[in-house]
Order: C-alpha cells, then structure tokens, then sequence
C-alpha cells in the first residue's frame, strides 16, 4: 500500500513539473526582420524643404540672379530668381558724315532679370528638391547701354539702348547635396524669345538730322545655361 502511495505521490509531481514547463517554451520572444520594401523609402518630411542659390554661368552673360527654390509636394518645387543685369561689352552707334564714318559708343549700365517656374522630380530614390528634375520656366531679362555724350549729335548722350528678351523654356536639370548642406544644381533649359530692341539709328540718307530711336521685334530660340551653387534645409 505504500508502495502505491509513494508511485501517486511521483506521478503526480511530474505531471505538475510538466506543466509549469509548458509555458516557459510557449513565451519564447520572436524576432521581426523588417524588409526593404517594409520600410520606409525616403519620407518628404527627412528632405530638403527649400534652397536658396546663384548662377556661375549667367555671371559671365552678364546676369546676377538670387534664385531660390521650395518645395510644395513630394516630388514638385516652385522656383524663382531675380537679379540685376550689367553689360560688361559697349554698343556702337555708327553715324556717317562727308568724311566717312563715326562711331559713337555706348556705356554698360543696369538692368534687370526675372525667372520663374514649376519643377518634377521623377526618381524613386529621391524626393523634391534633390536628383534630376524636368519643369517649365519664364522669363524676361532687359539689358541696357547709356549712350555716351556727342559732339555731333548732343541729343542722345543718356539715351538706353535696350534688349529685352521675354520667353517661356523647358528646363532639364541635376541637383546634389553634399553633409554640409551646401548644394550644386547644373541646368539646361530650351525655348523660344521675343526680343524687343530699342536703339539709336542714323538714317544715312539724311545725315543732317539727329540719329532716329528704332524698336526691332524678333522670336527667336533662347538657350540657357546654368552651373548653379547654394545651400538648402
């Protein structure tokens, strides 16, 4: 009878063992692997918001712009510029006397340009304002010259001769940003021009009179270049 006894007094304690074991294999932690395609890519919120920069290029036409860009989507940013423009190369206004010809010069003197545009930022690893973008920009830049003081015609010393280009391009452009924040955008844009030039003119066939202010309206295809440098947030 004892033997009994002490057989249900072992079997009992080793089902009760068992069971305090069983959740000690059901609590075992499990270990998420997160995918690639899992997490996220690149959120608008971790990118470049806005960039403020100018144009190595359009320095040596002669154009000194400040342009900056902000981004209003995940892949779209609005920009604009504006600076001054300063001939550096005088004009020539060419007046005929009995003697042969005179050239009477001109002065650089300021004016103005003004851009602005709409930006697409296609690629998948990057969010607006950063890799290639393609856009639509317009603009209008008027460049100037002061004629100098004439002996022989006094009445257009301080008179402009003045270009002014109004257009609308396509825009193709890279930009990149270094730790520092500082950025480097190199730009392409293809489009079309209405040139309007206001100038002097001797009529030669009656050089008596003063010279004659003349307005040329052209169309014409207008290429601009850009290696732009700046910094962003």
């Amino acid at each position: 009878m004892k033997k009994v006894f002490l057989f249900a007094i072992l079997l009992s304690n080793s089902i009760f063992a068992q069971k305090k074991e069983e959740p000690v294999e059901q609590s075992r932690s499990v270990i998420k692997v997160y995918t690639p395609s899992e997490a996220p890519k690149d959120q608008a919120g971790n990118g470049y918001k806005w960039t403020v920069k100018t144009d190595l290029l359009s320095v040596i036409s002669g154009e000194f712009p400040v342009i900056a860009e902000y981004r209003i989507g995940k892949k779209i940013s609005l920009e604009g510029s504006a600076g001054i423009t300063y001939g550096y190369l005088g004009n020539s206004l060419f007046l005929g006397d009995d003697d042969g010809f005179l050239n009477e010069s001109s002065t650089a003197a300021m004016g103005s340009a003004f851009r602005f545009g709409f930006k697409f930022y296609p690629s998948y690893d990057y969010d607006a304002i950063e890799g290639w973008a393609f856009g639509i920009q317009v603009f209008t830049r008027t460049n100037n010259q002061t004629y100098s003081e004439s002996f022989d015609f006094p009445g257009i010393e301080g008179e402009l001769d003045s270009r002014n280009k109004t257009g609308a391009s396509v825009t193709i452009s890279k930009q990149i940003y270094w730790d520092s924040n500082i950025g480097i955008e190199y730009f392409l844009g293809l489009g079309f021009a209405k040139v309007t030039h206001d100038y002097f003119e001797q009529n030669f066939n009656n050089i008596n009179n003063p010279p004659s202010k003349v307005t040329k309206v052209e169309t014409l295809p207008n290429l601009q270049l850009g290696i732009r440098i700046g910094f962003g947030n």
